[in-house]
């Protein structure tokens, strides 16, 4: 099966402080995750750049779409601590995506992307609507990669086709269409958030007549944390 990528953006709200949010998210949600499955291969958190909520973004990239179905992956959910039950529940939303890998421009040279060390800074996430097939999204994602490759700042890219998604919080209208989510996404690393409006990257990262770009966010990097599956690359070389 293809690569998997889960990418939550969430929103504290008013009855989560930013502190108690920050101490679950830190000392409790990841490590749960990232230092117990092998399968989650990296873990960074990033926080809102363009003053738009959701506020914050978690992103994970995971050896396998298998991993999402897998029992050592689900219990975390069904198995939560009275402490994170209570927490989700405040929280204003709670927004989880599972995607599968649909292209990647490759590792940069610039940076490790979402490891400890020397991590990415920024993000911009472009989430598109296609109307084509997903071959067509591949080869327009091949095309892209090409000519962002030009652009001054700009690291890697890749693309991804949701495959699940779920939201919740106290600020998630009831409606089955408030579940409703654009069906691609495009991650683009940037060494600096100036590259969103360079017009060379504008034109390249934009679909055209093929696609809607239905929301695009800046974010920073809060932090890049260390995984047990780095840690046994390491232990192992």
């Amino acid at each position: 099966m293809p690569p998997g990528f889960l990418l939550v953006t969430s929103e504290p709200g008013t009855l989560v402080s930013l502190e108690e949010f920050h101490d679950w998210y830190n000392n409790e949600h990841v490590p749960l995750r990232v230092k117990h499955l092998p399968a989650f291969l990296t873990g960074a958190r990033f926080g809102a750049a363009d003053s738009l909520n959701p506020s914050w973004l978690a992103v994970y990239d995971i050896d396998d779409t298998a991993t999402f179905k897998h029992e050592s992956y689900t219990r975390l959910r069904a198995n939560r601590s009275q402490r994170e039950s209570d927490l989700v529940q405040r929280l204003e939303l709670l927004d989880r995506r599972t995607y599968e890998v649909v292209a990647d421009s490759g590792e940069s040279s610039l940076t490790s992307s979402y490891k400890p060390s020397n991590p990415i800074k920024c993000l911009i996430t472009h989430w598109i609507n296609f109307s084509g097939d997903e071959s067509s999204f591949h080869t327009w994602s091949n095309d892209a990669f090409r000519s962002l490759s030009s652009v001054e700042g700009w690291a890697r890219t890749r693309t991804y086709k949701c495959i699940d998604n779920l939201k919740t919080g106290t600020g998630v209208a009831k409606d089955p269409e408030a579940q409703i989510v654009p069906k691609y996404l495009a991650v683009h690393e940037v060494l600096s958030l100036s590259v969103a409006e360079l017009p060379d990257f504008v034109v390249a990262s934009n679909p055209g007549s093929v696609a809607r770009v239905e929301e695009i966010r800046c974010w920073n990097l809060y932090r890049a944390y260390s995984t047990i599956a780095q840690e046994n690359v390491v232990s192992s070389s």
